[in-house]
């Protein structure tokens, strides 16, 4: 009965790890713009207009890179709510995603003053990498919530998380330069807004990670089993030998209702139930087959099988009653039921 989630929609991606690139990229932009404010940067004078002009384009910007990435944090905090449904959630990162690359097209399209187009990449980087980040993270972590080993998914995930770590940090250049050089205008007024998608830089590690997938897994169960068999007409039951046995009156045809039941806490789909029935003169079954498209946590479902057409004159019927396993589930003892029955 109980179990974990459902096969994943992607495919392992292998890729290597961006950490060496991105560090490289980061110490160049931090050189150049060490050298830079060395040479001709800090202290310089720029038309007030338009720093002030930039300034205020760019704090629109971080502030809309903000919101974006709250609703990741939001996202990533109730993620046990939303592994349930994998296509739902890569749908609500994939949005998160477009914004994202939208708001790297509008950063690189903004022209810096000259005092800041050394800095103003560091930017430029930082909202390449939480772009990156959000694409990345997407595949992983449907794959993860899927998957049986966590180990190799804790590490891939840690990587997309440090690319946030790594956005911080340009951020926070590119902030420090953009503050000196409003200072040096007697423009302080205009506040630039902080900027950090993962203020817990611990939470990127490996083992961090790890823990989280493992606890995340663990919160969710699955499994259906089979509740009440109720025959239509109905009749007693008697005790012959070692088998309770429903003596139903004599008729040509009967229908039997079924009850399943989600006993997990997590909503499952296309739920297939078997009924099968045959006797000791006909061994060959009789199937019928329903599906329940939708079965919320908790929520019990009535199958209504008829036109069943049993052997007569006392001959003993068998009814087999199966429900199919959901993805994951491991507790199948209460998934079928086998059911003795006579006719007149």
């Amino acid at each position: 009965m109980y179990a974990q989630t459902r096969t994943p929609r992607f495919s392992r991606r292998r890729r290597r790890s961006p950490a060496p690139a991105i560090v490289v990229a980061v110490v160049v932009v931090l050189l150049g713009c060490w050298i830079f404010n060395l040479t001709c940067g800090r202290g310089r004078k720029e038309d007030a207009s338009s720093l002030s002009e930039y300034a205020n384009r760019v704090k629109a910007l971080v502030e809309a890179s903000n919101g974006i990435g709250e609703s990741f944090a939001t996202l990533r905090a109730t993620l046990a709510d939303l592994i349930a449904d994998t296509g739902n959630l890569g749908a609500k990162i994939e949005e998160l995603e477009s914004q994202a690359l939208d708001l790297l097209g509008q950063v690189k399209a903004v022209v810096p003053p000259r005092s800041m187009e050394s800095a103003h990449q560091a930017l430029v980087i930082c909202f390449e990498q939480r772009y990156r980040a959000l694409k990345n993270y997407r595949p992983d972590i449907i794959n993860a919530v899927s998957a049986l080993e966590v180990d190799v998914y804790a590490e891939s995930i840690s990587r997309d998380l440090m690319e946030l770590v790594y956005s911080d940090g340009n951020y926070l250049f590119f902030r420090r330069n953009l503050d000196d050089l409003l200072a040096a205008n007697n423009l302080q007024d205009l506040e630039i807004p902080d900027s950090a998608w993962l203020a817990d830089w611990e939470s990127a590690s490996v083992d961090r990670v790890r823990s989280f997938l493992q606890a995340l897994k663990g919160s969710e169960v699955h499994g259906v089993a089979l509740g009440k068999i109720t025959f239509d007409p109905s009749g007693t039951v008697v005790r012959e030998g070692k088998d309770d046995v429903h003596r139903l009156p004599a008729v040509d045809e009967i229908s039997v209702t079924v009850v399943v039941e989600n006993q997990g806490n997590r909503p499952e789909s296309g739920v297939a139930v078997t009924l099968s029935l045959y006797s000791k003169t006909n061994t060959t079954p009789i199937r019928q087959e329903k599906v329940i498209e939708e079965l919320a946590p908790g929520e019990k479902a009535q199958l209504v099988f008829s036109g069943l057409r049993p052997e007569t004159k006392g001959v003993r019927n068998f009814l087999e009653i199966k429900v199919s396993p959901v993805p994951k589930e491991t507790f199948l003892d209460n998934n079928q039921k086998l059911i003795y029955f006579t006719l007149g």
